[in-house]
């Protein structure tokens, strides 16, 4: 049976942040959360509930031995048929994956041809990306575009910014992306992408 320490270790873990990150979102020390996580002080349910908040779990869910088993399946029909009221002018989002999830994200995502301002830009995270229809173009800040045609895959891990665009003027780009829990994937002004359920 985990500690609570070691379940705190492995939540942060999963979630994908760095001690500094925990301490400044949860308003602790670090060297505390090095302590708790190390069995090696106690924690108040003041200080416990700051960090559920944080990691974004409930306070029971810490306390949970075993997590439920679940799936979520979405079949070939409503992947073809996926549709938004804007996919001809900006990247649209179908989301692959339930809310539950804690690690990972995983959207159908289509990019229009022509459009100026459709791109995607990934900060602070990982993410996976199979284009499965057109060519995708990355940026990397300091870096030479990558082209990556249909079947190709890339693993990017974004700080200062990736910016993903559809070079070509006719065709649109159809993409299957997986990302990690702390990924920010933003617009050009840096909002967040309004996100589909497959219905």
């Amino acid at each position: 049976m985990s500690t609570l320490g070691q379940k705190l270790r492995e939540l942060r873990h999963h979630k994908g942040f760095k001690l500094n990150e925990v301490a400044e979102g949860a308003d602790l020390s670090i060297s505390f959360i090095s302590l708790i996580e190390r069995d090696k002080a106690s924690i108040s349910v003041e200080n416990l509930l700051k960090l559920a908040n944080f990691y974004d779990v409930r306070l029971y869910q810490i306390f949970q031995d075993i997590e439920e088993e679940d799936a979520h399946i979405v079949q070939k029909e409503r992947l073809n048929s996926a549709s938004g009221p804007h996919m001809d002018t900006r990247p649209t989002f179908f989301s692959l994956s339930s809310e539950d999830n804690l690690s990972f994200k995983s959207f159908l995502t289509f990019m229009p041809p022509g459009v100026q301002n459709a791109e995607i830009r990934l900060q602070k995270g990982e993410t996976f990306i199979y284009v499965k229809e057109g060519e995708l173009e990355v940026h990397l800040p300091n870096k030479k575009p990558l082209s990556i045609g249909e079947g190709g895959t890339a693993h990017l891990t974004s700080y200062k910014g990736t910016v993903l665009r559809n070079p070509n003027n006719d065709l649109p780009v159809k993409l299957l992306m997986i990302v990690s829990a702390t990924t920010q994937v933003v617009d050009l002004m840096g909002d967040a992408f309004h996100i589909y359920e497959l219905l």
